[in-house]
């Protein structure tokens, strides 16, 4: 390589290190002259992250606290549903009961006493027959006339027992409709029950998901905290970690201006020699 080409790379290399040094310089002040406003933005962020997460979290305990009245309530719901279908069905057993009770016992009751007092009738009508005929007797002294004959007196009965079985019918009609209409009250408050029972399966299944997202969020919110407590080493960590780097390059950038001044040193022996000479 000619001097003169020794001289102009030595004259770059001693520019560039000069630049490079100066350029690292200014790198090492930006990084501490800014350290503190990034670890302040860097604070301010993670605080309102802190804000969110504790406002989540509350906004999760409200919703987990709602869950609960209403999970509580719709247990409640369905105990009293299924007492109250337990009870109609019950209720609707001794409907049965009473319709069959009422729509044929007792008819057949009142059917065998109006038979009975049909035959009583018969014999009351001789038997009234017999005294009139023995009342009508002289010496006999005996006077039979009753005001309503013991035979008239039986047939009004048994003719009053017939609205009776008409509104026995009646009744047993109107039961068996109540029984009808009970039993799908009843089907369809057990239907009710299956339903609520579903709704609390599934709110406690929301009750469980609500805590997982409330241990996760607390999880976070702890993360959050121990970044903020080691925030400002972190940064002076990094900071002194890329200085570090830095004034290993101004080392090397030493290194490449001795390197160039070296190069612009040969000249100057090279013209001294020949004075000693002469």
């Amino acid at each position: 390589m000619s001097i003169a080409s020794k001289k102009l790379f030595g004259i770059v290399m001693i520019s560039i290190s000069i630049l490079g040094f100066l350029l690292s310089i200014f790198l090492i002040y930006q990084i501490w002259h800014y350290r503190q406003p990034v670890i302040n933005g860097l604070q301010s962020g993670l605080d309102h992250a802190s804000s969110l997460l504790q406002t989540t979290d509350e906004g999760l305990a409200v919703i987990d606290q709602v869950v609960s009245n209403v999970y509580t309530s719709t247990l409640y719901l369905s105990d009293a549903t299924n007492t109250l279908a337990q009870t109609m069905q019950g209720t609707t057993s001794f409907m049965d009961s009473a319709g069959t009770f009422i729509g044929e016992d007792l008819i057949n009751t009142i059917t065998n006493t109006q038979t009975a007092l049909d035959s009583a009738q018969a014999s009351a009508a001789v038997i009234d027959n017999i005294l009139g005929t023995i009342s009508k007797v002289p010496f006999l002294g005996i006077n039979y006339d009753p005001a309503t004959p013991l035979n008239t007196a039986l047939g009004e009965v048994t003719s009053s027992l017939d609205p009776v079985q008409e509104s026995l019918k009646n009744f047993q009609t109107n039961l068996v409709t109540t029984h009808t209409n009970m039993q799908v009250m009843s089907d369809q408050l057990s239907a009710l029950d299956k339903k609520i029972v579903t709704i609390n399966e599934n709110l406690a299944q929301a009750q469980t998901t609500i805590g997982d997202y409330r241990t996760e969020v607390n999880s976070i919110k702890l993360s959050v905290a121990r970044a903020k407590a080691n925030l400002s080493t972190w940064i002076t960590a990094i900071a002194g970690i890329i200085t570090l780097i830095i004034l290993l390059l101004v080392i090397v950038q030493i290194g490449m201006l001795l390197q160039g001044i070296t190069l612009l040193a040969p000249e100057r022996r090279d013209q001294e020699i020949p004075t000693e000479h002469q």
